[in-house]
């Protein structure tokens, strides 16, 4: 799914993005990318600076230079570090993640830009994105985007957008029963949506809805010495523990040690 920001030059796209930015950080939505802070000089626009939302990190994009490396871009040019740091930013962002891009323009609709590596991400349907367009070219990137699922937010629907990419901070995560434990839970497997950044522990504690169901699991909140947790076949990691984030997908897998002799 695309979501488009629109809106014209001026209309506070970049702030509402900003603010943006740390709900989805404090209701543990997984995100990355970058936006693009306008640069002033005795109150006149002298270009744009990229900030990294992942590590609060800054690098100047575009400016007012006769710099002859960089892609024009009406009165500004845009320097080859930030378009590097930029593309680098949008390729290591993962499925998961809501990736933000702050903007896309008249560059972009010619190939140039982060085009290039923002154009093969799009089109995965099971990914989301948020980026940024102005209304006068909003016509004209829909044509791009035909086929790919898409929604527009202008200015009065702003609120709404945050209210939707707040409402989608949940991950499907599939638990796994073996032994006894499938009487317990009365199924094999079952699939829960949890909210993203979930730990195992925030699951173990869905699962212990009952206090027969949360006395077989845990003992004073820890998990009990004969009871095993696995994520995708392996043993949870002995610094995490059940503190352990899980991912978009992952199967955590719940059966007690088999004796023998």
């Amino acid at each position: 799914m695309i979501f488009i920001l629109a809106g014209p030059v001026g209309a506070g796209k970049t702030t509402f993005l900003r603010g943006l930015v740390e709900e989805l950080r404090k209701a543990g939505v997984p995100f990355d990318g970058f936006l693009s802070l306008r640069v002033m000089t005795g109150g006149e626009p002298e270009g744009y600076q990229m900030l990294d939302v992942r590590d609060g990190l800054g690098l100047a994009l575009l400016r007012r230079t006769d710099y002859e490396k960089g892609e024009r871009v009406g009165p500004y040019v845009m320097l080859p570090a930030g378009l590097e740091r930029a593309n680098g930013i949008i390729k290591r962002s993962s499925r998961e993640d809501l990736l933000i891009v702050d903007e896309i323009g008249p560059l972009e609709l010619r190939g140039g830009g982060f085009w290039p590596a923002l154009k093969d991400a799009l089109f995965d349907e099971r990914r989301r994105f948020l980026v940024v367009v102005r209304e006068t070219l909003l016509g004209e990137f829909l044509n791009l985007f035909g086929g790919v699922p898409v929604k527009v937010f202008k200015p009065g629907a702003w609120p709404e957008l945050q209210k939707v990419l707040l409402e989608k901070g949940e991950i499907p995560v599939k638990i796994k029963f073996f032994a006894y434990f499938r009487e317990i839970f009365g199924a094999k497997e079952q699939e829960l949506r949890v909210p993203a950044g979930s730990t195992v522990r925030r699951v173990l504690d869905i699962l212990g809805d009952t206090p027969t169901r949360r006395a077989e699991i845990l003992a004073c909140g820890e998990l009990k010495p004969h009871i095993v947790v696995m994520i995708n076949g392996a043993a949870l990691p002995a610094a995490t523990g059940l503190e352990t984030p899980l991912k978009n997908g992952d199967v955590v897998a719940i059966f007690p040690l088999m004796g023998g002799g």
